[in-house]
């Protein structure tokens, strides 16, 4: 009995048939590809492949063939195994066993089951209707073609004739320009070089000022008497005189400021933190009230920090501690 009639309807339907005792045609997915060789587009498909170690019997086999002939599943199953006993005596007597439309089984010279696809079905329902086709490819006329196929127009004449007619167009323009520039322009004249046509000439018109200069009056400068330590000005001004001294001055500052450099803040004592602003402006004005220098020192991991005071050695903050302890005994130093 030959099984791959049976084999061949299935695979349309179902990604694997097992036949029982000897392996599984197993199909794959191909998308569509094309054969840069032959220039053969081919559409999408399924590939066959063959794995010998799926032998064990699924039922799918047997139940088509049953069904097909009206026999039972276990006389199906029974002609199954005789055509797999001929197929195996047929592969080890190094024959190639082919199963139409589906592919070959033959051993290599490795003796290893090797398993040859066959291409003449496409598997794929999805792809029913489409058909492989050749089409080859546009050829574009380069460059060097189109230079190839311009025609060379033929110069009559000899030689000679070329290069006196070449040497005309050269110089009869350049012998007409000497003669026709200087009975057209004064060249002794002077060239304008300010004008975009440098021939032509401009003749300078003079145009009297309407308008009188301003006059500027010289500054009065000023003197200085330093025996009376007075400053008189030039030009019948009145004076100004200057009552008091520099020095007397200097004097009416104030003496009592003493200049004084404002510490870094290095570290805190923090009394709390908060989540809400309205909380920690609370808490605030209660340390204040207790004699602290509370403030809110700003944002730490998104809550409001409420400091006792600020400090700048880590020494007077200890001292801080131990004060603010009194008050709360969870302050802890912050470190800036």
């Amino acid at each position: 009995m030959k099984l791959d009639h049976y084999i061949s309807q299935l695979l349309f339907r179902y990604d694997c048939v097992i036949v029982p005792n000897l392996g599984g045609f197993v199909t794959n997915y191909k998308p569509a590809t094309i054969n840069p060789v032959k220039d053969t587009f081919y559409p999408p498909s399924k590939g066959i492949s063959f794995n010998k170690n799926l032998n064990h019997n699924d039922g799918l086999l047997a139940n088509a063939i049953s069904q097909d002939n009206g026999i039972t599943y276990e006389k199906a199953l029974k002609m199954i195994e005789e055509a797999v006993v001929v197929i195996q005596q047929e592969l080890k007597n190094r024959n190639k066993v082919a199963f139409e439309q589906v592919g070959v089984l033959f051993y290599d010279h490795e003796n290893r089951l090797q398993f040859e696809p066959s291409a003449t079905v496409n598997y794929l329902l999805e792809s029913y209707g489409l058909h492989s086709f050749q089409q080859f490819p546009v050829k574009r006329k380069t460059l060097e073609d189109r230079i190839k196929e311009t025609p060379v127009l033929p110069i009559h004449g000899s030689s000679k004739t070329k290069k006196w007619m070449a040497a005309a167009a050269v110089f009869i323009p350049l012998a007409f320009l000497t003669i026709w520039i200087p009975t057209k322009y004064n060249l002794g004249t002077e060239i304008n070089y300010a004008n975009l046509n440098p021939f032509k000439t401009v003749s300078p018109v003079y145009t009297e000022r309407t308008t009188a200069l301003p006059v500027f009056e010289k500054p009065a400068i000023p003197t200085v008497d330093e025996s009376n330590q007075t400053i008189q000005f030039i030009a019948n001004e009145k004076p100004i005189v200057v009552t008091q001294t520099i020095a007397e001055e200097t004097a009416k500052v104030d003496s009592t400021y003493v200049e004084t450099k404002q510490q870094k803040v290095n570290f805190h004592v923090v009394g709390g933190c908060f989540a809400e602003k309205q909380n920690a402006q609370k808490f605030v004005q209660e340390l204040i009230n207790a004699g602290f220098e509370a403030s809110i020192i700003g944002k730490r991991k998104g809550l409001f920090t409420v400091s006792y005071s600020g400090f700048s050695t880590r020494q007077e903050a200890v001292e801080g501690l131990a004060q603010a302890k009194n008050y709360n005994g969870k302050a802890w130093i912050l470190a800036l």
